[in-house]
């Protein structure tokens, strides 16, 4: 007599708890053994839900059915047997409506459903054990729609706690209670980390998506399916919430429990320039100064126009003034041994004091500027001090050593809290100011520009008309005006 095949269907809805997809098969396999089938192929679902509340797609089970409809009698269909094995009945579905048309479609395929946990073999033409199945279904989408509600009303809560929820983010990895199988909190994923911590200050310094994508490229970094880390990929990574140790829901971010991968203060910095509808543009960014140009007449954004056999120039697409761009870089930016206005400016001495963040006197910036009023007050004493022996004069030396270091570390952590960090990246204590704008994405520059040629600093550079010609015609048609313009009125 010819034996009987019989094929698996294994799924699991996470990793959490549950019997794992390998003790299904393994139990399947002892069954088979036992009632003497030939094991055909598995079909198996790994992570994904059976419930009627799931978003994910069953990607086996639909080849299953697909299979099973493909020829008159399951042992002639791809499906190629005549039994389908589940560990348990739920594997197949949580869902009555769709287990019922299974059950219908193995009943005109003549294939029966054995269920392991069950030990018993039921056939869908039998009426009682149709109905036994379909009971089966029954039950499981009532515990689905318990856990559904269970759900519902226990994420609130627990994003108030500040609980993590769902999939861990690239670069952190869950931590699950070894009793009760709950997912308990976030933890640094050493092996991959290093991708949204260098993203981050990537970005927080000026560079642009496309750089850090090549970057990356050449680094070799990948995403969790083995593939590129796209444009789109990294842009969602950097509006992750819980990368600065945060618990985002429906709108409200909260504390959460684990500890973040990139300070709060870069992550917030990261996050409005990505999501600035202003910075987005239509094409790959070029020139430095048409982030702190405008027209004087009609307020617009000045961009920059070349013709051939011509002399490029910055125009308004609003009224068409122009002006030479030339002159006006030779005016604004200069070079090293004539510098322009932007770069003598930035050259000042006091220049941190004066590119202060507005806003920048919270609770931590408080915090750092008391350590470094108290570690400059240790740094002037031993400065002062006078040791009477060869050993006290090198305890002083070493213990002064130590407190410039300190001292220095304080005065870093100061502006990088309140100085822009793209405008960090061009303005190093030490560097010449050439030196580091030359080294500087051009993005950094730009922001720079945006800034400085702006309200509360050089003012707002506005190009006036003029029909003269030459660098200083080119200084007299530029206004730094302090103030922005006021929006329009709303029609009433």
């Amino acid at each position: 007599m010819e034996r009987l095949v019989a094929r698996e269907y294994r799924r699991l809805s996470d990793n959490k708890g549950g019997t794992s997809i390998e003790d299904q098969g393994a139990d399947n396999a002892s069954a088979a053994d036992e009632q003497d089938w030939d094991l055909g192929d598995p079909y198996i679902d790994d992570g994904v839900s059976a419930s009627r509340y799931a978003r994910g797609r069953r990607g086996d089970f639909e080849q299953l059915v697909a299979d099973l409809g493909s020829g008159p009698t399951g042992r002639e269909s791809a499906f190629g047997a005549d039994i389908l094995m589940l560990w348990e009945s739920s594997r197949g579905s949580r869902r009555v409506g769709e287990w019922v048309s299974f059950i219908e479609l193995c009943e005109d395929k003549g294939v029966k459903i054995w269920v392991t946990t069950h030990e018993r073999l039921y056939d869908p033409a039998n009426g009682r054990d149709r109905k036994a199945l379909i009971d089966d279904a029954n039950d499981s989408e009532y515990e689905s729609y318990k856990t559904h509600k269970r759900v519902a009303r226990t994420t609130p809560k627990e994003a108030r706690r500040g609980r993590p929820h769902g999939e861990a983010p690239y670069g952190l990895k869950p931590v699950y209670d070894q009793r009760t199988g709950k997912l308990v909190t976030w933890v640094e994923d050493e092996t991959r980390s290093m991708v949204p911590k260098e993203l981050f200050e990537m970005l927080d310094t000026g560079h642009s998506f496309a750089e850090i994508t090549r970057t990356f490229k050449e680094r070799g970094y990948l995403n969790l399916s083995g593939g590129p880390l796209t444009h789109g990929y990294l842009r969602a990574m950097a509006t992750r919430h819980s990368y600065a140790g945060l618990r985002y829901y429906q709108g409200t971010v909260y504390p959460g429990v684990w500890d973040g991968l990139i300070p709060e203060e870069r992550f917030w910095s990261v996050y409005r320039m990505v999501t600035d509808p202003s910075r987005l543009s239509a094409g790959p960014v070029q020139h430095v100064l048409t982030a702190g140009l405008y027209c004087g007449r009609c307020d617009g954004q000045l961009s920059v126009r070349s013709a051939p056999g011509r002399y490029p120039v910055y125009r308004c697409r609003g009224c068409n003034l122009k002006i030479q761009k030339a002159g006006v870089d030779d005016l604004i930016l200069g070079d090293r041994g004539r510098p322009g206005i932007l770069m003598s400016y930035l050259a000042r001495p006091d220049i941190y004091e004066v590119l202060r963040a507005p806003g920048s006197d919270d609770a931590t910036v408080r915090a750092v500027r008391a350590d470094l009023a108290r570690a400059r007050a240790d740094r002037d004493e031993m400065r002062d001090a006078k040791g009477t022996t060869l050993a006290e004069v090198r305890i002083l030396a070493t213990s002064l050593e130590a407190k410039e270091a300190e001292v220095a570390a304080l005065e870093a952590r100061e502006r990088e809290l309140t100085v822009p960090a793209a405008i960090l990246a061009i303005l190093r204590p030490g560097a010449d100011v050439w030196d580091s704008w030359g080294e500087a994405p051009l993005r950094a520059r730009r922001a720079t520009a945006r800034l400085v040629l702006g309200p509360g600093y050089l003012g707002r550079a506005c190009v006036l008309p003029s029909p003269r010609t030459g660098r200083d015609a080119i200084a007299e048609r530029l206004e730094w005006r302090q103030t922005a313009p006021s929006p329009a009125p709303r029609p009433n």
